[in-house]
C-alpha cells in the first residue's frame, strides 16, 4: 500500500506542473490589468523566478497555456479578454501590438492618431511600421519586438527570422534619417515604464506637433 501511495502521490506530482498554481494566477491577473490585455507566456520569461513555471506552461503547448487563460478568465470575469484584437475592435499583427496601440489610444491627445500598418513615410512603401503616433506633420515611428526581449536573445529559427525582418526595417528607418522607438519583449514585464515610455511618445508628438 505504501509503495503504491507514493506511485499515486508522484503521478499527481507531475500532472500538478502542467496546471497553474495560485501564485501564477495572481501574477497573470496582476499583468493582465497592468497591460491592459491577458500576456502571453513569452513575457514571463523577463520577470525571473516569479514567471518561470508560467514560461515552462507555455512551452509545454497552446492547450496547456489555453488552461492558464481559463482558469483565469473563470476566477476574474473582468479581465480582458485574450488576443490581437483590441478593445476598440482594430486588429493588430500580435497581441504585443495590441498593448502598445491601446496604451498609446488611452493616452493620445485631441487631433492625434494611432496609425497601424502606414507605410514608412508616406512616399517610401516599402516597409510599414507597427504603429505610427501623428499629430499633423510630425510622426513616431513604433516597432513592436514581440520576437525577443532588448538583448536580443533568440531561442527558435521562427524567433530568428522575425528578428531579422526587424533588422530590415530598422536599416531603412537608418537610411531614412528617422530614429523610431523598439518596444522589445521584456519591456512588457515592467508595465509601469512601458506606460512611461508612451506617455514620452505622446508628449514629444504633443509639443511638436503642436
Amino acid at each position: 500500500m505504501a509503495t503504491l501511495s507514493t506511485k499515486t502521490s508522484s503521478s499527481s506530482a507531475l500532472s500538478s506542473i502542467f496546471y497553474p498554481n495560485d501564485a501564477d494566477l495572481l501574477l497573470y491577473k496582476d499583468m493582465a490589468l497592468a497591460l491592459g490585455a491577458p500576456p502571453n507566456s513569452h513575457m514571463f520569461r523577463f520577470l525571473g523566478a516569479p514567471g518561470q513555471h508560467l514560461v515552462f506552461i507555455g512551452e509545454t503547448g497552446t492547450l496547456e497555456w489555453a488552461r492558464v487563460q481559463q482558469t483565469a478568465a473563470c476566477l476574474w470575469p473582468h479581465l480582458p479578454v485574450s488576443g490581437p484584437v483590441a478593445s476598440d475592435g482594430t486588429l493588430l499583427d500580435s497581441l504585443p501590438e495590441r498593448i502598445v496601440y491601446q496604451m498609446l489610444c488611452t493616452l493620445k491627445r485631441r487631433n492625434m492618431h494611432v496609425d497601424v500598418h502606414e507605410p514608412i513615410c508616406l512616399n517610401q512603401g516599402l516597409f510599414r511600421a507597427d504603429l505610427t503616433l501623428r499629430k499633423g506633420s510630425v510622426s513616431r515611428y513604433i516597432e513592436v519586438a514581440g520576437c525577443c526581449g532588448s538583448d536580443r536573445i533568440t531561442r527558435n529559427e521562427e524567433e530568428r527570422r522575425w528578428l531579422a525582418r526587424l533588422d530590415q526595417r530598422l536599416a531603412f528607418y537608418r537610411a531614412l534619417d528617422i530614429t523610431p522607438v523598439v518596444v522589445w519583449l521584456d519591456m512588457f514585464a515592467r508595465p509601469a515604464e512601458l506606460k512611461d515610455l508612451c506617455i514620452d511618445l505622446v508628449d514629444d508628438v504633443a509639443l511638436r506637433g503642436a
